[in-house]
């Protein structure tokens, strides 16, 4: 059966509840090339881009769903403050709701923690059209049960998104961008985890799968040739300087575009667990790219869906798909599958949204 396509952009809340009471299937499109199941009714939240609220002495700021990444980026850099978690993906096409849905955080999650460590509270509409509104707007007033981190990576599978309250963090006085290069995978990789045992304050902490591990600190200008000397007595050989501080970051695997083509995946991983990873996926036709100290592995392969579930099953691990032309959302394992359909059938009990496991 052929998808009769038409794109619903609802302007006010009471519209966009409306869609969702009606509808039998509903999509948001939050992943790029994704897509969209036969007979769905496809949501643009276009209309849903305002800034709510901003409190720069409060460090928090609340925005519409729709609202572009780029602009609130923009919005906070004025106030010299900006998102730690170091938001990847940035496009024109980027939301925040897509951001949150799709649980993005960057290689700087590193130091300060990931997306879902700096959301305060979210609004959302749930399966049955139900406007739900959890958390609070300032630090001081988030309590309660932490339904906010729930919708985190949920890939729109809950409920769609309206409006976000995050904290944010004033910008540093300065960064610095450093790379050590390594003969081998195995030693960049022991560097990578000395550095996470060591005393070390690190922005970003990412490793590539030539070995080569790079470094991203901040703070005073006065304070950066010391640590640097300190870092090379740690690794035991001496760095190279970036002049572009974001250059690095936009060329392995590009965390800053999609891929053209082929499946990008993200894998919770752990820093141990990543060497094992490496040796799997080697032989493979793939790029990978080790951040967040190694708690998340980056995998960007033209491989078909089945073969990479089957080599992620033989790990024990589960992928999210971040691109690719597939209707497919986790491949691999689904340990979490059980407690994820508890949440789903409370959420979302006829089932509208899409669901992140096969049936």
């Amino acid at each position: 059966m052929e998808n009769d396509f038409k794109l619903h952009e609802p302007q006010t809340i009471a519209e966009l509840q409306s869609l969702i009471r009606e509808a039998s299937i509903i999509s948001l499109n939050t992943r790029k090339d994704s897509p969209s199941p036969p007979n769905t009714i496809t949501l643009s939240l276009s209309g849903f881009q305002k800034i709510v609220e901003y409190q720069p002495e409060e460090y928090t700021i609340t925005v519409e769903a729709g609202a572009k990444v780029s602009d609130v980026i923009s919005i906070l850099d004025e106030q010299g403050q900006y998102l730690p978690f170091d938001p990847p993906f940035i496009d024109k096409y980027s939301t925040i709701g897509g951001m949150i849905a799709n649980g993005y955080s960057g290689p700087g999650g590193n130091r300060y923690g990931i997306l879902r460590d700096f959301i305060l509270g979210l609004t959302f509409i749930d399966g049955l059209g139900n406007r739900i509104k959890t958390g609070g707007k300032v630090v001081k007033n988030a309590a309660g049960f932490d339904v906010p981190k729930l919708m985190v990576g949920s890939q729109a599978s809950l409920g769609v998104i309206t409006e976000a309250t995050f904290k944010v963090f004033p910008l540093p006085e300065t960064y610095r961008t450093i790379l050590f290069r390594f003969d081998t995978f195995e030693s960049g990789h022991a560097a990578l985890l000395a550095l996470g045992r060591s005393r070390f304050t690190l922005d970003a902490l990412d490793l590539d799968s030539q070995g080569s591990l790079v470094i991203r600190l901040s703070g005073q200008s006065d304070s950066m040739d010391v640590r640097i000397q300190a870092l090379e007595t740690l690794i035991g050989r001496s760095h190279e300087v970036f002049s572009e501080d974001k250059s690095i970051w936009t060329t392995s695997l590009k965390l800053q575009a999609f891929p053209q083509a082929g499946l990008l995946l993200k894998i919770p991983s752990s820093p141990t667990s990543i060497r094992k990873i490496e040796a799997e996926l080697a032989p493979y036709s793939t790029q990978r790219r080790y951040s967040i100290g190694g708690f998340v592995s980056w995998v960007h392969s033209d491989n078909s869906v089945c073969e990479l579930s089957e080599l992620l099953q033989k790990l024990d691990l589960a992928a999210q798909i971040v691109s690719g032309d597939t209707i497919e959302h986790v491949i691999g394992t689904d340990h979490p599958r059980a407690f994820y359909d508890r949440i789903k059938q409370a959420l979302d009990p006829q089932r509208k949204f899409a669901n992140i496991y096969k049936k």
